[in-house]
């Protein structure tokens, strides 16, 4: 049985010096992650190899969970499967913590994501000015993508051509086959 002594809320002073682990925090509590599978990392690897080997020269590329801030008070830090974030946005390689929005975030999902989870995650990222998010769906081949100032999202299937960033466009099938 939990007590209030066991949680311990985190906020933005915790910054630099949070617990090794996968989690989020949310509200100042932190949110444990379930592991995910090898399709899932592979999917990560992939993107992340494919964005680095395109854009290393205009930006910046990340996988695993990178922590991105969404709200100093109460502490709020989202956890993103892949991350690209251009020079012009961060001219020197980010350390830590990302305080400034991405220019995409790649979100992989798992089959025990919830949709309402999702959906929370995708709206943080849109309060913070993330240009692109887009959500990958192994399990049903679609790709739906967002972009900041829009409400609806695009939905596009693993055999249709997606524009990950300006000049850079790819069909799933050719990164991954089932």
């Amino acid at each position: 049985m939990k007590t209030s002594s066991d949680t311990r809320l985190f906020t933005y002073k915790d910054i630099n010096r949070l617990p090794e682990g996968c989690y989020e925090i949310i509200n100042g509590e932190r949110r444990e992650m379930t592991p995910t599978g090898f399709e899932h990392g592979d999917f990560e690897a992939g993107l992340g190899e494919l964005l680095r080997s395109h854009l290393k020269d205009k930006g910046y590329v990340a996988v695993g969970e990178v922590g991105i801030l969404i709200k100093k008070d109460p502490l709020r830090i989202r956890a993103a499967d892949v991350v690209y974030i251009s020079k012009e946005k961060s001219p020197v390689r980010p350390k830590g913590i990302l305080e400034i929005p991405p220019d995409l975030i790649i979100e992989i999902i798992s089959e025990s994501n919830a949709a309402w989870e999702i959906t929370d995650k995708v709206k943080d990222y849109l309060s913070i000015g993330v240009e692109r998010i887009l959500l990958v769906d192994p399990m049903t081949q679609t790709v739906s993508l967002y972009l900041k100032g829009k409400k609806e999202a695009l939905l596009f299937n693993f055999d249709d051509e997606v524009t990950l960033v300006k000049g850079l466009t790819l069909r799933m099938k050719e990164l991954f086959s089932p």
